[in-house]
């Protein structure tokens, strides 16, 4: 699948009829079904939502499978409440696994583990792990928390990766694999999350020379 679409990103980059500030330059859909959105930052990214109301006339979002990310001491930053009128495709829950990791510029974060405290609160683990030059000090994770249904319940920014300031020691450099500590999301229904189905992306990432 790896080398299918990389054919595919580099005959899409070359075109000169896309314009420079394109994000998508194509759309594949492979083998198994799924479909893949490339873009012109040479990443791809599952097409994974549909509207819940009008499944076959929505234009579907996505959520990136390539993009980089960090490790870190990290705070959760609440987002505005997103109205349930995304679901996950049946394409996306039966191969949900794939949705639990992402990378960019050299960087993977991986959903590691999940966790509930006494008050219900939801906790998450992620592994980060780095093959690029740079020393990453803050890298910001966006995850989307699906019911077992795939109806969207939560999309909060989290900063998985957070260095120490003047601590070079704390930066997520090349070569390491490190562990997030536990990013905690409230107003979770344990209930309706026992598949554990989500999605990540990856925002901004801050590096040190």
């Amino acid at each position: 699948m790896y080398k299918t679409l990389m054919a595919y990103a580099c005959i899409a980059l070359f075109s000169l009829s896309i314009p420079a500030y394109a994000d998508e330059v194509a759309r594949v859909t492979l083998e198994n079904g799924a479909t893949v959105k490339l873009n012109d930052d040479f990443t791809w990214e599952y097409v994974i939502l549909e509207s819940q109301a009008n499944a076959d006339t929505a234009a579907p979002a996505t959520v990136a499978a390539v993009a980089v990310s960090e490790n870190a001491t990290s705070a959760v930053t609440p987002t505005a409440p997103i109205a349930n009128t995304e679901a996950l495709t049946s394409s996306a829950i039966a191969q949900s696994a794939l949705l639990k990791s992402t990378a960019k510029s050299g960087v993977k974060v991986s959903f590691l583990n999940s966790q509930w405290d006494d008050d219900d609160r939801l906790g998450l683990t992620f592994e980060l792990s780095s093959n690029s030059s740079e020393h990453y000090v803050m890298i910001e994770l966006e995850v989307s928390l699906f019911a077992d249904s795939g109806a969207l319940i939560k999309r909060e920014t989290v900063k998985v990766w957070q260095a120490v300031f003047r601590m070079p020691d704390t930066y997520l450099r090349k070569g390491q694999t490190r562990e997030s500590r536990v990013l905690w999301i409230e107003d979770i229904d344990k209930a309706q999350w026992t598949k554990q189905l989500m999605s990540l992306k990856m925002k901004e990432m801050d590096s040190r020379m």
